[in-house]
């Protein structure tokens, strides 16, 4: 008996060219869509399946988390999903083009609470100014927080790269939460912030 091809979703960050080609890596050529910190994939899962026409790359450090990803994204065999296990912060540094992106999701990322831990914040000034780069001009970055604190904290970093809007209520897309973490706090009546923040034209790369 012949056994079906096993779909293997995942790049291993030392496999990439430099800078990456990801028409290479998807086998075409089409608008790409990257979530930062996925967890369990349920958004950009849907997103895929969704939206064949664009491609979409997961990116999760977490090892219980990205496995769990992995293995959901090879039992659909979404030929339009690729999910990758690294700290996001170096591999868009290093590896991602310029105007490569037409789009970054970034739900709940860790918000650090604790003085000796802001270092670890993911909006630092210089991945603003990556995130900047690597997105096309009509780019956005879609954002969503339940921690007050960091609103207030990576707002102006934010501004200063990008025009930035505040989404209020929830996604039209996906009106009970777009993650596992959203629809937990919309359950639980969590404040949410959400923001989506879009290439301001003047800014050159």
């Amino acid at each position: 008996m012949v056994k079906p091809d096993v779909f293997d979703p995942e790049i291993l960050p030392g496999a990439l060219d430099v800078p990456a080609n990801w028409g290479k890596v998807f086998g075409r050529n089409a608008p790409l869509e990257v979530e930062i910190g996925s967890g369990g994939g349920r958004y950009l899962m849907a997103c895929a399946e969704a939206r064949p026409e664009s491609n979409f790359l997961a990116i999760e450090t977490d090892g219980e988390y990205f496995y769990l990803l992995k293995e959901r994204a090879a039992k659909r065999r979404l030929s339009n999903l690729r999910v990758c296990r690294n700290d996001a912060t170096d591999l868009v540094a290093s590896v991602f083009p310029d105007a490569c992106v037409d789009c970054f999701h970034i739900y709940f990322p860790d918000p650090w609470p604790k003085k000796r831990h802001l270092k670890r914040r993911i909006f630092t000034a210089a991945f603003c100014s990556q995130l900047r780069r690597t997105l096309k001009p009509r780019g956005v970055l879609y954002l969503a927080t339940d921690y007050r604190d960091y609103v207030l904290k990576i707002l102006p970093v934010l501004a200063a790269k990008f025009e930035v809007d505040e989404h209020v209520g929830t996604w039209e897309d996906a009106p009970k939460g777009r993650t596992n973490f959203e629809i937990k706090y919309i359950k639980e009546g969590r404040p949410i912030w959400r923001y989506v923040a879009r290439c301001k034209n003047s800014e050159s790369l």
